[in-house]
């Protein structure tokens, strides 16, 4: 082996018997190949790591090394085959690459490292002179190294959230810890089976036995789920999809009335619908001035937002006591508001007011769940889209997993 040989080698870490024996230089294609082979009459079993003899080779195979000077980097080599007495014959293991990969361990951590830097996996792909399949690839097999790394530790506070895939009644179901704020699992759907697996893929039997409390919206499927799984764990109805549908209940009253007043040509309600949407204390004064003239005419909308507005006193209660005694006040006004929207959703948090109370007893909510939303999001954004829900799952597990992705 000569100095050029020599030098790649520990460039690439190889010792003995593994040994470069060829480096061809492309200048016109900025590109650098490198061939290596494996002197040795004995290997290891990569099932048992028995000392076995040499069988054979595999054919040929190339890998993407990091680049060298700018040059584009590819090794070559004919993996060795070893015959061992136990396993039969078995393609050994290779010191720069993983199993079925086509890159180096090397360069598969560096990708991963732009990917997570870049604005998006457009910019990644640009950068690092790979094709889409092969970028998603990389992200693949850092994901699942990641979840077998993961291990069981307790996970007492978790929170499940319903996202839309693609347009139409196209969901997916998430399990986030929120005290640690990662995803831990992502399924397509949001029905009852949906809801199972999800569970059963996030947690192992142990870990769902630790649970404390999950917080989710008033979804029967996850309610189901979880009383059939996670048998010690608390329900606790989300405030922030309570404060959704109370303000969604506030903006469909506006639009009715709205309505009603066009016909008479009366035009006050034009360019308020953000105003009744925000709280007391997000209003600027032009806009909370328009809201109390509105209020003092006693319209619809004035009264939903009041209901609105007072039901977030409902969270600041000193215990669950405290809470049930002010939600029937709450509960007596909203219903005598005559408003049909702000009477459905004062009917669905008395139903469900048993799990709404169990706030009082953990402080949980999917505030967390929220703003791994928002990520999501973003990550389906700059994706432009995915073609199947595998791809949006391993894109919101390597980007929003905690998990530890380099080979």
């Amino acid at each position: 082996m000569n100095t050029t040989e020599e030098h790649y080698a520990r460039l690439l870490g190889l010792e003995a018997p593994w040994a470069v024996t060829r480096v061809k230089l492309n200048v016109e294609r900025f590109r650098v190949d490198i061939f290596l082979d494996y002197g040795r009459s004995t290997g290891i079993c990569p099932e048992c790591g028995s000392v076995c003899r040499m069988y054979d080779c595999s054919p040929g195979r190339t890998w993407r090394h990091l680049d060298t000077m700018r040059f584009e980097t590819f090794l070559h080599c004919e993996p060795p085959r070893v015959k061992c007495k136990e396993h039969g014959v078995k393609t050994m293991s290779l010191p720069w690459a993983g199993k079925h990969s086509r890159f180096t361990q090397l360069f598969e951590a560096f990708a991963i490292e732009v990917v997570l830097a870049s604005r998006s996996l457009q910019d990644a792909q640009k950068l690092l002179r790979l094709s889409w399949d092969q970028l998603h690839s990389i992200m693949k097999r850092s994901v699942e190294r990641g979840l077998e790394r993961r291990g069981n530790d307790e996970i007492a506070w978790i929170g499940m959230d319903e996202k839309s895939f693609r347009k139409g009644h196209n969901y997916i179901s998430l399990i986030n810890d929120l005290e640690n704020v990662r995803v831990l699992d992502v399924v397509e759907g949001r029905e009852g089976a949906a809801a199972d697996t999800l569970i059963g893929k996030a947690l192992d039997e142990g870990q769902r036995e630790m649970v404390c409390g999950v917080a989710i919206d008033m979804s029967a499927p996850f309610i189901k789920a979880i009383r059939a799984h996670l048998p010690n764990a608390d329900i606790v109805h989300d405030r922030f999809h309570i404060s959704k549908h109370l303000n969604e209940a506030v903006d469909k009253t506006r639009r009715k009335e709205h309505r009603n007043m066009l016909k008479n040509k009366d035009e006050r309600l034009t360019g308020t619908k953000y105003s009744w949407l925000k709280g007391m204390e997000s209003l600027s004064d032009e806009a909370l001035k328009r809201v109390e003239s509105l209020a003092k005419a006693e319209l619809g909308v004035a009264k939903a937002w009041y209901i609105k507005e007072l039901f977030r006193h409902f969270w600041t209660r000193r215990d669950a006591n405290f809470a049930r005694s002010f939600f029937d006040r709450w509960y007596k006004e909203a219903y005598e508001t005559g408003l049909p929207e702000i009477r459905k959703v004062a009917r669905m948090l008395k139903k469900h007011l048993g799990n709404i109370l169990t706030y009082f007893e953990s402080y949980i909510t999917n505030a967390a769940s929220e703003g791994l939303n928002s990520k999501i999001q973003a990550i389906k954004a700059n994706a432009r889209g995915f073609r199947n829900f595998e791809n949006y799952r391993i894109s919101i597990l390597f980007f929003c997993g905690k998990l530890e992705l380099s080979p």
